[in-house]
């Protein structure tokens, strides 16, 4: 068996799969290799063979870490690194999603995942096109919390200025006259110098990329458009541009000076008030819910949501828990203490999960209840 890395959350999860699992979260330094990394996953690795070994035999475990130690030994793995990675194993397979902000360093084992730190890394995604700009050339970058990629367009759409303007280009215009008097030679002049030949055409084709961004992809997707260029193209574009998902702050670099992770890193900075204000949105939202008796906030009337496949949208509070046994088939909760229970609210996401339910990790001064937890119906 050997790891596999995925990008779909919480779709690539395997929430019917059988345990024992090892839960493990790290957060790692971008690249170049950072060798702290390999140590630190290391230490969690040992860890959690300890944790193993309590259950299972010793060449069980060999047999059940082996993916592992196949990570700590491939370099690829850690050259590629992002902010942090959320593991998964049990005896049958081993997922890795890489996470592009900090997670805490832990790891968990137990008959379950532990998913609720990976919840909170990829929830309320937010996405945005990345145009990246100079006076001669443009590509498109598909950007979200997670990934970027460069979008292909259509194999019609030209991208760069000369392809663009061909014989289009404006020439500078030289004409004759004379001073009109009797001796007079004539005098050549000058209509638009070098520099207002190349602002004009540079307008063009600024108007150019403008509408090619907004026919081919906004149109398609109404997601926001971030700008990467510098200061002057900036203003210029931003001119002539008619692209209602423009968005107002830019990343004011040249794009040629920033790598694609370096400019997906800029986007997500200027969306990240977005994603909190969405989320302030939805907690507003609960509290009416809540009031309106459409929402309810008791483990056991959550657990009854979940399992009849009610739950639209489930907020728990990051750091509470709720620690005991649940009957699923009779819907008997039977509250323990931390050594002998399970959190129960990690058990009512995943189930809301598997039932396509949204579930939001979010901070206890932003709960809409004192319980720790808010389940919205459908």
């Amino acid at each position: 068996m050997t790891y596999k890395i995925v990008k779909n959350f919480p779709q690539d999860l395997p929430l019917n799969a059988e345990g024992p699992f090892v839960s493990l979260y790290q957060t790692t330094q971008v690249f170049p290799l950072n060798k702290g990394n390999i140590i630190t996953f290391k230490n969690l690795v040992k860890e959690a063979t300890a944790e193993l070994e309590k259950h299972l035999g010793r060449r069980e475990v060999e047999e059940f870490v082996e993916p592992l130690q196949e990570i700590i030994n491939d370099l690829d793995f850690w050259v590629y690194a992002t902010q942090g990675i959320a593991l998964y194993l049990n005896k049958d397979e081993c997922l890795v999603f890489r996470t592009n902000q900090p997670v805490e360093n832990q790891v968990f084992v137990s008959q379950k995942m532990h998913i609720r730190p990976a919840v909170a890394a990829f929830q309320n995604p937010i996405e945005a096109y990345v145009l990246a700009l100079s006076k001669d050339n443009f590509k498109v970058y598909h950007c979200d919390f997670h990934s970027v990629e460069k979008v292909e367009l259509d194999k019609s759409v030209e991208t760069t200025l000369t392809a663009v303007l061909g014989d289009q280009k404006t020439d500078a215009f030289v004409g004759f006259g004379s001073t009109g008097t009797r001796n007079s030679t004539g005098l050549f002049y000058g209509q638009g110098g070098k520099k207002e030949e190349v602002d004009i055409d540079t307008e063009k084709f600024f108007r150019y990329a403008d509408k090619t961004v907004f026919d081919e992809l906004s149109k398609k997707k109404a997601i926001p458009v971030i700008l990467t260029a510098t200061s002057k193209n900036q203003t210029l574009f931003r001119k002539t541009s008619n692209n209602p998902y423009l968005m107002s702050e830019g990343i004011a670099f040249s794009p040629e000076a920033l790598s694609e992770e370096q400019l997906c890193e800029y986007a997500r900075e200027i969306l990240q008030p977005e994603k909190q204000k969405r989320l302030e949105v939805l907690v507003d939202r609960a509290r009416k819910a809540l009031a309106d008796q459409r929402a309810v906030d008791h483990i056991d009337d959550v657990a009854i949501a979940a399992i009849s496949g009610r739950i639209e949208t489930l907020l728990i509070d990051y750091d509470k828990r709720y620690m005991g046994d649940i009957d699923w088939q009779n819907l008997k909760i039977t509250r323990k203490d931390a050594n002998h229970g399970i959190d129960l609210f990690e058990e009512v996401t995943q189930v809301a999960l598997k039932s396509k339910g949204q579930v939001y990790i979010i901070d206890a001064a932003m709960m809409p209840t004192k319980t720790g937890i808010c389940a919205i119906y459908r």
